[in-house]
C-alpha cells in the first residue's frame, strides 16, 4: 500500500496516531518530507506525456475534440461521453440556492485522458 499511494498513507498515521508503529516509523517521515517533490514529479510527468503506444493523448477536451477532427473520427469525443454517463451517478442536481448548503464548496477539474 505505501507504494501506491504514500502521502496519503503518511498523513493517515501521521492524524491517526499510528506513524510510530514499526510498519510505519521507518517511511513516514522520510514520505512526509518529500512529498512535494513526490507530488511535483507525478504532475511533471503527466504534462510531459504527449503520446502513448504512438497516439496522441489530448489534454483538455478542445484539444481532444480538435484531434477528432483531424483524424476524421469522433473517438476521443465518445469516449468522453462513456465517461461522463459513468460518473452521473455520482452527482446530483441541486435546484436551489447553495449558498444554504453547509460546506459547499464549486470544484474546477479537468479530464485525464489515457489509452488502454
Amino acid at each position: 500500500v505505501p507504494d501506491s499511494y504514500p502521502v496519503e498513507l503518511a498523513k493517515f498515521a501521521l492524524e491517526n496516531g499510528i506513524s510510530e508503529e514499526p510498519a510505519f516509523a521507518w517511511w513516514v517521515p522520510y514520505t512526509l518530507k518529500k512529498k512535494n517533490r513526490i507530488i511535483a514529479k507525478i504532475k511533471s510527468k503527466y504534462w510531459q506525456r504527449t503520446h502513448k503506444y504512438g497516439i496522441r493523448i489530448p489534454k483538455t477536451v478542445r484539444e481532444a475534440e480538435q484531434l477528432d477532427s483531424a483524424n476524421g473520427n469522433r473517438l476521443w469525443r465518445q469516449a468522453l461521453f462513456d465517461e461522463m454517463k459513468n460518473v452521473r451517478q455520482a452527482f446530483e442536481v441541486y435546484e436551489g440556492d447553495t449558498q444554504k448548503l453547509v460546506g459547499y464548496q464549486e470544484i474546477k477539474c479537468h479530464v485525464v485522458w489515457d489509452v488502454k
